[in-house]
């Protein structure tokens, strides 16, 4: 009895020991082809005659990793004398390096000098980058993977279970192995998800309206390559000296380096339109003004310039109105532009809205009432649904009586913001990006009193001048604009007007009251009593 559970015990131990074997021969077998198996590596310093050589595979990697050693080579600036490579580090509030013990563990090695440099050397293949110094310094997390997840999770959070990405640290920090499996080269670069169209990437990255975008989905053939460089089009894996957001270079430098109607570079997909060149023009949204984005992570939703919040420095960045993952041709709704989609916004009381559902929510952000008030005026104040009068940008038209529209508009015509501000140039790019005429206007418009009816163009695309003229809202128009030369901006506020119809705005330093009265007051449409004084005639209930 004895020698049958001898010899059960014995066949059931090589019976384990066969799988054991199997199993060591089937990963052996995925990584003896890879830069991984260093067996038949030599590696060769001339000047000590140091040979790197009969290694293992696993032993490269696993064996010394079980007791105290001085530091890996990429944890050698500001480190300790020694430590456990398998045993985690402690957080710090201002770390930018791995937790973890197997990035650390990668890192050994992937230093730029046994293996390539993560970060990536810079284009002069200088040392490698020294992270903690502070000629480097960056904020928790900034532009790294190596990060634990932002507590937002907009467009990012952890995979769920059915995701072949895995190495996430107690923390719920991301790893090297998170993305790489080490002993598996099969997909190239050892990763653990095909990287054909960023694949891997969108494990974690779940991005709005992204398989619907010009850039996830592009319908014009000649950006055909877009939809294969994907995330690798605009972001870095991994690099340092940083940018936000893992971007190539700042955002608006990026933006720029493809639409500027051209291409740069070999894989770079051009637009068709040259944007930059229209931000070249006298009269722009300051995209070039404090492009610095330092001190902005993933992690915190205030220090976040891009979709998650409003900038408090005053810059203008092209993901202040545009979200790259999600901006698709054509217009979404009657009041929204595609290049538009998915973008945070201010309502007409101020308040922030998740995703505008207006062109005019952009435009608040800085225009409206909000923390950027103090470098602009409030243009929601003048565009106010409880006005006496207003351009239709909130709502469609009120008023009853508008004849001197052209035909493509009506008194319930909705408007939006870039109807007026725009490309003076009509064959350009649209929006209101860049323009050779004051305040980014499509076409020409003075502040100034006195004007020629040909400065007043901008009025004249939805006006017909030929009824203004005609006198047919207000007797008294060919008087002002022909024989007095008045401007439309002598008498109207282009935006609204708190206390009078007609968009009239009386309080401009030409008009002065009269006997401590300036007063407009309507008794039926083109008709009523104007009581101040303009240009030194006295109007006294002086009816019209």
């Amino acid at each position: 009895m004895k020698q049958v559970i001898v010899f059960l015990l014995s066949a059931a131990f090589s019976l384990s020991s066969l799988a054991q074997t199997l199993d060591d021969i089937e990963s052996k077998g995925k990584i003896a082809n890879t830069p991984h198996n260093l067996t038949a590596s030599k590696a060769t310093q001339s000047s000590k005659e140091l040979v790197l050589t009969d290694y293992s595979l696993c032993r490269s990697c696993h064996v010394p990793h079980k007791a105290k050693a001085v530091e890996p080579l990429w944890f050698r600036k500001g480190g300790v004398s020694s430590f456990e490579m398998d045993k985690a580090l402690s957080g710090r509030d201002d770390h930018i390096h791995p937790l973890d013990p197997g990035s650390r563990s990668c890192l050994a090695c992937h230093d730029g000098g046994l293996a390539p440099a993560f970060p990536h050397r810079n284009e002069e293949l200088t040392g490698q980058v020294n992270l903690p110094t502070g000629d480097n310094q960056a904020p928790p997390n900034y532009n790294l993977h190596l990060f634990k997840f932002p507590s937002h999770g907009l467009e990012i959070s952890p995979p769920d279970e059915s995701s072949a990405l895995s190495g996430f640290s107690e923390n719920n920090e991301v790893g090297c192995i998170t993305c790489h499996d080490p002993h598996n080269n099969e997909r190239g670069n050892f990763l653990r998800v095909s990287n054909e169209g960023s694949a891997i990437c969108l494990e974690c990255h779940d991005m709005q309206n992204w398989g619907q975008s010009t850039h996830g989905n592009p319908q014009n053939p000649l950006h055909a390559g877009l939809e294969e460089m994907a995330c690798n089009q605009c972001h870095e894996i991994h690099t340092m000296p940083a940018n936000a957001k893992l971007l190539r270079t700042d955002e608006n430098s990026l933006c720029l380096g493809c639409h500027d109607g051209s291409s740069d570079a070999e894989h770079e997909v051009a637009s068709l339109l040259n944007l930059e060149e229209t931000f070249e023009k006298p009269f722009t949204h300051p995209i070039r003004v404090n492009p610095d984005y330092s001190n902005m992570g993933y992690d915190s939703m205030e220090k976040t310039p891009w979709n998650y919040g409003l900038a408090d420095d005053r810059r203008v960045s092209c993901g202040d109105c545009h979200n790259p993952h999600a901006a698709t041709q054509g217009m979404i709704s009657p009041a929204l532009d595609g290049s538009l989609a998915f973008m945070r916004g201010v309502d007409a009381n101020g308040f922030s809205k998740s995703f505008a559902d207006r062109e005019y929510e952009l435009c608040y952000k800085c225009h409206g009432q909000n923390q950027n008030l103090s470098s602009g005026s409030d243009i929601s104040a003048l565009l106010n649904l409880s006005n006496r009068s207003f351009h239709p940008v909130e709502t469609v038209g009120m008023s009853l009586n508008v004849p001197s529209l052209k035909a493509d508009w009506s008194e319930q015509s909705l408007m939006t913001c870039s109807d007026c501000h725009g490309n003076d140039d009509p064959q350009g790019p649209k929006g209101p990006h860049g323009s050779s005429i004051p305040n980014i206007l499509k076409a020409a418009y003075t502040e100034a009193p006195f004007a020629s009816t040909s400065e007043m163009a901008l009025c004249l695309t939805c006006h017909d001048q030929r009824i203004i003229l005609g006198n047919d809202g207000f007797k008294f128009h060919r008087l002002h604009i022909e024989r007095a030369g008045y401007s439309c901006s002598a008498c109207h506020n282009p935006h609204g007007s708190v206390e009078h119809v007609g968009l009239l705005d009386l309080d401009q330093m030409h008009i002065t009251s009269l006997a401590g009265v300036k007063a407009i007051e309507i008794t039926e449409p083109g008709h009523g009593t104007c009581t101040l004084k303009c240009h030194d005639v006295t109007h006294n209930l002086e009816v019209y």
